[in-house]
């Protein structure tokens, strides 16, 4: 199994603070707690429940010492350890950085960007100019980009954001040849792809299960590929906000074929593993 949402840190948050600055992800993500999870967390509870390999995200900073500390920790990991999946930070705003940031990641092995946080990060995700670089940067190098969206209606917690479904279409619309995956079920946006021209265009577009046993209840799941399909659902936890045994015993009940997507063959054909 390969889960595809899951985040690590070095040491503690206030640590972090003291040696790199502040970063609004600590101020909305981690609503007073400073405790992170390290890599040797995340292995000891992949261990325990059978999971492979896991995709290790970054988050949508704002502070780019704190953007390239978090990468460098993400890729420095996963080389000492091939269980583990880099995918790197960027924010757009940061311009030329961000995108020399980003091929510096791409040569030492980053498989992936994100997870953006447009909320956080105060990225408009309709600015086309804002966003051609890091997207053409992307697609040369057959990386898919992992978004957070938020659910417009429902309970209120640290990290949801605020960002309209309608914005996210549009972005999909300004890049329907990337990969994209939306985070969260897309905050619901997979719905639409009921109405054939949101199908259509959507060809790339794939959703993660992160958080899910926090925001829905288990029928999302038989709906959701009654909808879109098993293939374009990945498996996420949401480590350490979540514990990977959550979701898995709210899949068990959905088919062996689509477990194997959902939990594997997804994501090794979207990162492009044997």
């Amino acid at each position: 199994m390969i889960d595809f949402h899951t985040h690590i840190l070095p040491n503690q948050v206030d640590n972090i603070i003291k040696r790199f600055g502040n970063d609004e992800v600590f101020k909305e993500m981690f609503d007073g707690s400073k405790e992170t999870s390290d890599f040797s967390k995340l292995l000891k509870n992949m261990s325990k429940h059978n999971i492979s390999k896991s995709v290790i995200l970054g988050y949508g900073w704002t502070n780019f010492e704190v953007l390239k500390m978090s990468n460098d920790y993400n890729l420095d990991c996963s080389k000492n350890n091939n269980r583990l999946i880099p995918f790197c930070s960027v924010n757009p705003k940061f311009g030329k950085k961000s995108n020399d940031e980003l091929e510096r990641c791409v040569s030492l092995g980053a498989k992936g960007i994100g997870e953006i946080h447009p909320s956080v990060q105060k990225l408009e995700m309709t600015d086309y100019e804002i966003w051609k670089d890091t997207m053409q940067i992307a697609l040369n190098s057959n990386l898919p980009i992992s978004i957070h969206c938020s659910e417009p209606v429902g309970h209120i917690y640290p990290g949801k954001g605020n960002v309209e479904l309608s914005k996210m279409y549009e972005f999909i619309k300004l890049f329907p040849e990337n990969k994209i995956i939306l985070s969260h079920w897309g905050g619901g946006l997979f719905f639409y792809e009921l109405m054939k021209e949101v199908k259509e265009l959507s060809q790339n577009v794939y959703y993660d299960t992160a958080a899910t046993s926090y925001l829905y209840n288990k029928d999302i799941f038989d709906i959701s590929i009654k909808i879109i399909g098993a293939e374009k659902i990945l498996f996420g936890s949401d480590f350490p906000i979540l514990n990977p045994s959550r979701v898995l015993s709210e899949i068990k009940n959905i088919g062996a074929d689509n477990i194997q997507k959902l939990t594997s063959s997804n994501a090794k054909f979207l990162l492009g593993l044997n």
